[in-house]
C-alpha cells in the first residue's frame, strides 16, 4: 500500500519588518521567495524517518523546498514548480503601513475572494493543485512511497484533491513549518 506525505517546509530566515507599505510587500514576498530555511526542526526525527523511507521525493522549485530536503541530506527525484507555493496579489500602495504578517492576511483573504493582480487566480490554483494530485497519484503507482516538500496552502489544496480521489488521512499534524499529513488509498 502506498502513501503519499506532503511535509511543509522549514521557517524561512528572513530578518523581521516592524511596518512596511502594501508596495514593499511585494519586496518581502520576492525575499521570503528567495531566502534561505532556519535550521531548526523541532521534530527531526519523524521528518527523518518520513524522507528516509520514500521512494520518491518532490519539491517545488522554491528555494525554501529544496533546502529543506537537502537538510536532511536528501535530494528531489524530482523539483517541479507546479509544487510551487500560491502567490500573493499585493499593489503598489504607500498610504499606509503593517506588519508583512498583516499584509499577508489581507492579501490572501483579498485573493480568496478574487483578487488576484500579479498572480494566479484561486480557480487556476485549484487547477495547478489537480495536476500536481495526478503527478503525485501516478507516482504511487506500484505501492510507492512519496514525499512532497510542499507549502502551506498549495499543501491544503492537494490534501482537498487527494480526499476527494478516495485517500485516507492517516496522520496530520497541523500546518505550520515542519507540519506533515500521511495520506493512503
Amino acid at each position: 500500500m502506498s502513501t503519499i506525505t506532503l511535509i511543509r517546509h522549514a521557517c524561512v530566515d528572513i530578518k523581521k519588518y516592524d511596518y512596511i507599505s502594501a508596495r514593499d510587500f511585494g519586496l518581502w514576498i520576492d525575499e521570503y521567495n528567495t531566502s534561505s530555511i532556519k535550521e531548526e526542526v523541532q521534530n527531526k526525527d519523524a521528518i527523518f524517518k518520513i524522507l528516509d523511507d520514500a521512494d520518491i521525493i518532490l519539491c517545488s522549485k522554491l528555494t525554501r523546498s529544496i533546502e529543506s530536503v537537502s537538510l536532511f541530506d536528501k535530494s528531489a527525484t524530482f523539483i517541479n514548480e507546479l509544487f510551487n507555493e500560491v502567490e500573493l496579489p499585493y499593489v503598489s500602495w504607500n498610504l499606509i503601513r503593517l506588519k508583512p504578517s498583516l499584509w499577508l492576511i489581507i492579501f490572501r483573504t483579498l485573493w480568496f475572494l478574487g483578487y488576484s493582480k500579479n498572480v494566479e487566480s484561486y480557480n487556476r490554483a485549484k487547477n495547478r493543485a489537480k495536476l500536481a494530485t495526478r503527478m503525485l497519484i501516478d507516482l504511487s503507482n506500484n505501492g510507492k512511497d512519496i514525499i512532497l516538500m510542499g507549502h502551506g496552502l498549495m499543501n491544503r489544496l492537494i490534501i482537498k484533491e487527494l480526499l476527494a480521489c478516495n485517500y485516507i488521512k492517516v496522520k496530520n499534524t497541523g500546518n505550520k513549518n515542519w507540519s506533515y499529513c500521511i495520506l493512503r488509498r
